[in-house]
């Protein structure tokens, strides 16, 4: 039923204000403001200030969510209580869709809300909601839906409050709940608030050693964090788990900073973000001597391959969108993009577990191109289709050089356990494509191919794409695609080494123009810093690619680079190896 239980009391309250409403004063919002549980940026709190700022061009909006199964929520905080009977509201539409139709209000009332009234099935632009009139502070909006058939998208340009006659009868506001408040939506409301609490942590004890705080992350991780959810139970990890009871919380949670929604496996759990805990974890069965770690990790891996990478493409359900969901037991988003590449060890290991599933990984990865004469790609595809043989044309792709580098680094790795000469076709076709977008001059490679990206250089980008040309070079058995693959990786190496990185300022070049850097105006700078939020760069991880670059190719130049960014960090305040109480062998190749 879609109206609460409250319609019934409330449907005169619906109705648009009659005319002579518009004598009723306007509440003053200078000093207000406002804050959302949603943002289009995925942020939790989100600014929504712009409602309230008199401005009616700009506005908010939550996102992509289904707002029927997880309402957004705009809370409007006045400087004092003050009288409201009523809410002028201002929304818009979209591609013919009406994108604000159901929206219920509420008062804060202690640790409780009281609903004041609300508009379903609205039809208009601009709309006005009579509210019981009551003396308020706090007034919570709750976008319930859309005119649009995903029930996604909603928007605000502006909210006006309208005052009550001060001699009117005012309503007595008791503390209540929202009847059909979900936990996720409590949880994403009390995030919103600050009203979130503190988790306790737990003081270091240095008697007890890094090493004890790591055997006990793992010992409960193995005990009580694989996948309990769902029909089906597994040893694979979920992503998620709440510290106060070891559980997973059963429903979507607000986001973290840095990490966009979306991408989170938030129902269940994604191998590829997992990667570096599975292989830390077979590290650490050497270090402590103790198989259950390294068992562990390779039933997690066994499972996944066995039991999730069944797609129609071949293609696994990891990565920076696609997860398994380990309530529906099934892929939990269906847009596959790789995160980043896997080392060789990774892969000779589920090799040696699956062979048909790393098969259909590097076969499904064709899926990508979506022309097979210029191997234009995207890099995104989805899991569950597989592009038509000839392809349609005019498909929308943006061919990042980095994505193309993880396709020719499988398709090498599939061949030299296969001989299948299709992935040197493959190969064939991708280098091609990295050729006609290499500046002759400049040695830099485009950003993409498509729109303005064609003029940009984006040098992480390249600076990757180049050390998985190296890495697939060995595993090569055709000796025209190795050294074909080795000249490129080495070129672009150089090309990016090259630039007027700014060593002694601890200022490295991280975009240019892609024919290069005549105009200083045409240089972008990455920082030092410890940020690696989404769409920022992060100089720790950067100095980790040009450390591999030194010992891929022997120039002298990319270790200045590496030592240049290492030496930042060597001079911030920060951990001691001494203080780690690791074994002294492990510490002084650490140092």
């Amino acid at each position: 039923m879609d109206l609460p239980f409250f319609a019934a009391l409330s449907i005169s309250f619906v109705l648009a204000i009659a005319s002579g409403q518009d004598a009723l004063p306007r509440v003053d919002l200078t000093n207000a403001t406002a804050t959302a549980t949603h943002g289009a940026k995925g942020a939790c709190p989100a600014p929504a200030h712009v409602i309230i700022d008199g401005n009616e061009e700009n506005g908010w909006s939550s996102g992509r969510h289904n707002l029927r199964e997880l309402p957004s929520n705009v809370f409007i905080t006045l400087p004092k209580p003050a009288l409201i009977s009523g809410l002028e509201v201002l929304t818009n539409d979209s591609k013919g869709f009406i994108r604000l139709t159901w929206l219920e209000v509420y008062s804060a009332v202690g640790d409780g809300w009281t609903f004041l009234g609300a508009v379903q099935g609205n039809d208009r632009l601009r709309f006005t909601v009579k509210l019981h009139t009551a003396r308020v502070q706090r007034l919570r909006l709750r976008v319930r839906d859309t005119e649009r058939p995903d029930h996604a998208f909603p928007g605000i340009h502006e909210v006006k409050l309208l005052g009550g006659d001060a001699g009117a009868a005012t309503s007595k506001l008791e503390p209540g709940v929202v009847p059909d408040e979900t936990r996720s939506e409590k949880l994403f409301v009390a995030k919103a608030l600050g009203n979130v609490p503190k988790l306790p942590e737990a003081e270091f004890d240095p008697k007890k050693g890094y090493l004890w705080y790591a055997r006990t992350f793992a010992d409960t991780l193995i005990e009580h964090g694989t996948d309990r959810y769902g029909k089906v139970h597994s040893p694979m990890f979920v992503s998620i788990l709440d510290c106060r009871d070891l559980s997973h919380p059963g429903c979507e949670i607000p986001p973290i900073e840095g990490q966009r929604q979306n991408d989170r496996a938030l129902l269940g759990g994604n191998l590829q973000h997992d990667l570096p805990l599975l292989m830390a974890l077979e590290a650490f069965g050497d270090l402590t001597d103790d198989g259950k770690y390294r068992e562990a990790a390779r039933a997690y891996l066994a499972y996944f391959l066995d039991n999730c990478t069944s797609t129609q493409t071949g293609l696994w359900p990891w990565g920076e969108h696609a997860h398994w969901d380990m309530y529906k037991d099934e892929p939990g988003n269906t847009t596959h993009e790789h995160d980043g590449l896997p080392p060789r060890m990774f892969w000779e290991l589920a090799w040696s577990l699956n062979p048909r599933a790393v098969e259909g990984e590097a076969d499904g990865c064709i899926n990508h191109v979506v022309n097979l004469e210029t191997f234009d790609f995207n890099r995104h595809a989805d899991i569950t289709q597989t592009l038509p043989e000839p392809r349609s044309p005019g498909a929308r792709f943006l061919d990042f050089p980095r994505h193309g580098g993880f396709y020719v680094y499988l398709w090498a790795f599939a061949h030299s356990k296969t001989g299948d000469e299709k992935y040197l076709s493959w190969i064939k076709g991708m280098l091609d494509h990295f050729e006609t977008n290499t500046h002759r001059q400049s040695g830099l490679m485009r950003m993409a191919t498509k729109d303005r990206n064609r003029e940009v250089g984006q040098l992480g980008s390249s600076v990757s794409t180049a050390l998985t040309l190296l890495e697939a070079a060995p595993l090569l058995k055709n000796e025209e695609q190795r050294r074909r693959c080795e000249r490129m990786g080495r070129a672009l190496i150089g090309a990016v080494a090259s630039l007027p990185h700014k060593l002694d300022e601890r200022k490295f070049v991280t975009s240019c123009a892609y024919a290069g850097p005549a105009e200083q105006g045409k240089l972008r700078w990455l920082e030092p810093g410890y940020t690696g939020q989404e769409g920022r760069g992060f100089l720790g991880g950067s100095a980790r690619l040009w450390v591999h670059a030194y010992e891929l190719t022997g120039s002298e130049r990319c270790l200045d680079i590496a030592q240049a960014m290492a030496q930042y960090y060597a001079e911030a305040r920060g951990v001691r190896m001494a203080d780690t109480h690791l074994p002294k062998s492990l510490v002084r190749s650490l140092t």
